[in-house]
């Protein structure tokens, strides 16, 4: 790879890292209006693909090994992208249907306006799982019941969420797989098959 395209291409990475950066600060500096996450949230698949065209050149051009990179820059979007998706539909502990989501804004801040008037149970918070025994009864559980068990979120959207939930060796069993609605059920075939070949063992 030329000299001068390798470093064009090391600085368009470094600038959409520096650009998802920005958007977790934005959430992370506490709460702003329903308008401005959904901005910041349209604008997250524009950042990854600014980020993959850059790294994918690099990955197939350069004699250097990107791949580190690569999933430093992915664990950092998906929590994001889990996050902001949280910040979105607050009420739904987690999700709505995707019939709703396409109301945009409007629809969130009837969400809003509308739970002013009622007494709003606390969210429940997710829990990891990093391919350890002493987690994986009570992931599988909480997972299974507000995310499986949920019939208004597409397998995408359940498959963003598994990723955010996943840590080490759990993370790395799905981490060759595409994000579809296919690749989903194949997600979570291998989770659960790891999670009961540790119970198997005791």
């Amino acid at each position: 790879m030329d000299s001068d395209r390798r470093q064009h291409l090391l600085r368009q990475r470094t600038v959409t890292r520096g650009m998802l950066t920005r958007i977790q600060h934005f959430y992370e500096a506490g709460e702003h209006k329903i308008n401005e996450i959904q901005v910041r949230f349209n604008k997250l698949s524009d950042v990854f693909n600014r980020y993959d065209t850059a790294q994918s050149e690099l990955e197939l051009s350069d004699d250097t090994d990107h791949s580190g990179d690569r999933e430093l820059f992915e664990n950092q979007y998906y929590e994001v992208k889990a996050k902001f998706i949280e910040l979105l539909h607050p009420g739904d502990n987690p999700g709505q249907s995707d019939n709703d989501s396409e109301h945009g804004s409007n629809h969130s801040s009837g969400v809003n306006r509308a739970s002013k008037s009622h007494v709003k149970l606390p969210s429940i918070q997710l829990p990891s799982y990093d391919g350890t025994i002493s987690t994986w009864l009570h992931f599988r559980d909480t997972f299974d019941s507000l995310i499986i068990q949920n019939n208004t979120l597409s397998n995408v959207k359940k498959f963003h969420y598994l990723i955010s939930s996943l840590k080490g060796k759990a993370k790395h069993v799905i981490s060759n797989l595409q994000i579809t609605n296919d690749d989903f059920v194949v997600a979570w075939d291998l989770v659960t098959r790891m999670g009961a070949n540790l119970t198997t063992c005791f």
